[in-house]
């Protein structure tokens, strides 16, 4: 064979290879985070998500009185290597709604906001946006959506949908519709949203806010029966929805006296299944909630830390090996002093030295991981 042509075609492969070995990126801007393929990645690396949940960050900014409780509370997570904050761009009633109607909005809780991401931005944390809280609430949500996302901020000067701090955008938190368990209704409304969410914004990530349950023929993985209308596979087919969610809640959705043993147990399928079912789906899988109660029988923060421990090592070798689950938020995160915006599942660094240490354990991990695929 003429050795021209041994050349010619030798060329030809290693372009061909190059171009499906790098990742393909899903926005012309790389300062967003974008997934490709199963995984999420940033600036043409793969991203692993380390976080929490603060749902009251918002709320707390707000009133300048408070905002320290929102810079300590990212300094704090900064310090333990924590990259991701998943918390509300909403506020249901009260006495500071961020929407008290249709199309009325209160500026003090937008400034509020406003800051929740000036700070992100500074300590490195990124950013996931909740939309709306319910299906009732959801049904005016092309409202919110074009005023959140065209929203400019006062401090940054830049528009919400322009601002790589936001890593994507969550339609409805814990997704559910009850009131039509065939699943058409919810199917239909998130088509609906996403869409126009993406006719507005194209460059962040795309989420539904969904807890993992499943519909049709798959409804026996489901948690003691629980039928809430959403459908894990055919709602995240949508096109425009780039990635999967689950939350994790055994002491809440089995039934009662189950063991925590049996908890845990549970919870490593829950989230085997979802990370199988996100291969399928082809898109990267997200575990937004997850904690461990205090309500718990026997509970210690001992029992706390081997739990997180648990799914962080569950995290972390699916992303090891290549797998869809890039990352874990654990619910909740508050700063000292916050009792009121407590539950069974806080968390306050500053108490828990050794939650502490499980925290920025994965935190390293996952970032000696990162250091390690970067050399291939």
């Amino acid at each position: 064979m003429n050795n021209s042509f041994i050349i010619l075609i030798a060329i030809i492969l290693t372009l061909f290879l190059d171009k499906f070995h790098k990742p393909i990126k899903a926005f012309s801007n790389p300062s967003y985070v974008y997934t490709d393929g199963t995984h999420f990645a940033l600036e043409g690396k793969p991203f692993y998500l380390n976080g929490f949940n603060s749902y009251w960050l918002m709320y707390m900014a707000s009133d300048p009185s408070t905002r320290n409780k929102v810079t300590t509370t990212f300094q704090q997570a900064s310090k333990y290597g924590m990259n991701v904050a998943r918390t509300w761009a909403f506020t249901d009633g009260g006495s500071r709604p961020l929407q008290s109607s249709p199309g009325v909005y209160n500026e003090q809780m937008f400034e509020g906001l406003d800051f929740v991401i000036s700070e992100a931005q500074k300590y490195g944390i990124h950013l996931i946006l909740g939309l709306v809280n319910n299906y009732t609430l959801a049904r005016t949500l092309t409202i919110s959506i074009y005023v959140v996302l065209t929203r400019v901020n006062t401090i940054t000067k830049v528009a919400y949908k322009d601002d790589p701090t936001i890593l994507a955008w969550e339609l409805m938190n814990e997704a559910r519709c009850p009131s039509d368990l065939s699943g058409k209704t919810i199917q239909n409304w998130i088509t609906e949203m996403a869409a126009y969410l993406k006719s507005i914004d194209k460059n962040h990530l795309l989420e539904i806010g969904l807890e993992g349950f499943y519909g049709d023929n798959k409804k026996q993985y489901n948690p003691n029966n629980l039928e809430p209308g959403t459908n894990f596979i055919s709602n995240n087919q949508i096109w425009e929805i780039d990635f999967t969610t689950i939350h994790i809640y055994p002491d809440q959705w089995l039934q009662p006296g189950t063991s925590p043993e049996d908890q845990d147990k549970w919870a490593s399928q829950w989230i085997q299944a979802h990370i199988d079912d996100s291969k399928l789906l082809k898109k990267p899988l997200l575990i937004a909630e997850f904690g461990k109660s205090s309500s718990t029988p026997g509970y210690n923060v001992t029992m706390r830390d081997n739990y997180f421990g648990k799914i962080y090592g569950t995290i972390f070798n699916c992303a090891k090996y290549g797998g869809p689950c890039g990352g874990g938020l654990f619910w909740q995160l508050l700063a000292q002093d916050m009792d009121n915006f407590g539950d069974s599942y806080a968390v306050v660094l500053q108490l828990s030295p050794s939650t502490d240490r499980v925290i920025a354990l994965q935190s390293l991990r996952l970032s000696k991981l990162l250091e390690y695929k970067n050399r291939f």
